[in-house]
């Protein structure tokens, strides 16, 4: 039996270790005999976020660490995670981002924020990078990913710029300034996203 406080810093420690991919790294049954060794001696969450700092170097998540991630990664659900904690709904249909909901019309999907069939066509106009980076991804329903298609975000996402749905926007972390939703900003979008999902990733880890 262990202590609500010690509970939460367990808690604090999977998803850490999920996102600093502990177990991925090296031997992954002699990782997890050792994080064991810790637990039978007594031990407890801190000295097995010692064991991870050890092993990773730090704690906290940098921009430079999304870069080139995707829906594999563990810092895509962590990120599922922070934004769910957040309220974050679906733009359109007001709907709490969720893997509860079912059906056709709401059953949560991932969405390109500037679509992959889009950026093709922009892509023999210029060299940008992959759409499949996780800062081009965010959560919302099926029936507002089929309503967006292969529009253009400064398109799709005008008339919730300028109303109360913008709070939506904020809440997965997606720059709200129009001049970033252009194809020709499309790689200083992915950067300055970067840099607001890895504020967020470590204010929901515990690392703010």
């Amino acid at each position: 039996k262990i202590t609500d406080s010690e509970a939460s810093r367990m808690a604090r420690w999977v998803l850490l270790a999920n996102v600093k991919a502990r177990f991925a790294r090296g031997s992954s049954e002699g990782i997890l005999d050792q994080d064991l060794s810790v637990l039978r001696d007594k031990g407890g969450a801190e000295q097995l976020l010692e064991r991870l700092v050890n092993q990773v170097g730090r704690l906290e998540i940098t921009p430079s660490e999304l870069i080139g991630r995707n829906t594999g990664s563990g810092l895509f659900k962590t990120m599922f995670l922070a934004f769910k904690e957040d309220g974050a709904k679906d733009w359109n249909t007001n709907l709490e981002i969720s893997v509860n909901h079912s059906g056709k019309q709401d059953k949560l999907q991932f969405h390109h924020i500037f679509p992959t069939a889009y950026m093709k066509k922009q892509s023999k106009l210029m060299d940008l990078p992959s759409t499949d980076d996780i800062a081009n991804l965010a959560f919302i329903g099926g029936k507002t990913n089929r309503e967006i298609s292969d529009k253009a975000p400064v398109d799709y996402l005008k008339k919730i710029l300028e109303g109360p749905g913008v709070k939506q926007l904020q809440n997965q972390a997606i720059p709200t300034n129009p001049d970033l939703l252009r194809p020709e900003a499309f790689a200083d979008f992915l950067i300055k996203r970067r840099e607001l999902i890895a504020e967020r990733l470590n204010r929901f880890l515990g690392n703010a």
